[in-house]
């Protein structure tokens, strides 16, 4: 089975374009509520004409799924590190923290024991490796999430996860839990390419009106996205 699911892109208009990708939605439940839900930018880049340049853009995602947390806090401490920032700048100085684990999708055989739920912890953040929990949904998993005080810090948000090439995390999609809660997400191996440029791990509204789906859920690894001039998008996976 291949690791990554591979997006190509070509350029078949007559001048340079941006694009992005982003995943499609995943479900939440948090506790029995249904929770706003926010996405990112998981892959960007320009790209030149085909006919001229011969170029194409490869987006890679990996199919392994992961579960992922960020935190970010203000702190004013900053200021005794660095003499000229202002007070005002320190109040809003922010400092973040994030984690990452692979997770395995809850399976519909009901003897099969799969790698689904992960603890959140606060103070320092981290999750815990994967481990069964019976009960869920076919296709989803499950982050217990602990008590604390969602204002003014920290600002929490869990979900979905990329590991970018770098090695930095992206939460692809992911919600504010509420307080002392459980978390259930149902994610989706399709991602969508859009026009514009949108940097890697930058929050998006999400629509896809005017994006090109991608579904990688019929068993395909390769997708290759085609834009014409007239801005529409053609697909063919394999």
């Amino acid at each position: 089975m291949a690791s990554q699911y591979s997006i190509i892109i070509k350029n078949m208009s007559a001048q340079t374009m941006s694009f992005y990708a982003f995943q499609k939605q995943a479900s939440f439940t948090n506790s029995g509520a249904t929770p706003t839900v926010l996405s990112s930018s998981l892959a960007s880049g320009a790209l030149a004409p085909n006919a001229s340049s011969g170029a194409q853009l490869n987006f890679g995602f990996d199919v392994q799924n992961y579960v992922g947390a960020k935190s970010a806090a203000t702190s004013s401490s900053q200021v005794k590190f660095n003499a000229s920032i202002s007070m005002v700048s320190a109040k809003s100085a922010v400092s973040s923290a994030a984690a990452v684990q692979p997770i395995d999708l809850t399976t519909s055989a009901p003897s099969q024991t799969v790698d689904n739920s992960s603890v959140l912890t606060i103070s320092p953040l981290g999750l815990s490796a994967a481990t069964y929990q019976p009960g869920l949904t076919a296709g989803s998993f499950a982050i217990q999430v602990p008590s604390y005080t969602p204002t003014p810090v920290p600002q929490l948000y869990c979900g979905c996860a990329a590991i970018n090439q770098d090695g930095s995390i992206t939460l692809a999609n992911f919600i504010t839990p509420l307080t002392n809660s459980k978390v259930y997400c149902t994610p989706h191996a399709t991602y969508y390419v859009a026009v514009g440029n949108i940097s890697v791990g930058q929050s998006i509204t999400y629509t896809t009106s005017q994006a090109e789906e991608c579904d990688f859920t019929p068993g395909y690894t390769v997708i290759t996205v085609q834009y014409h001039g007239d801005g529409s998008f053609t697909t063919k996976g394999s």
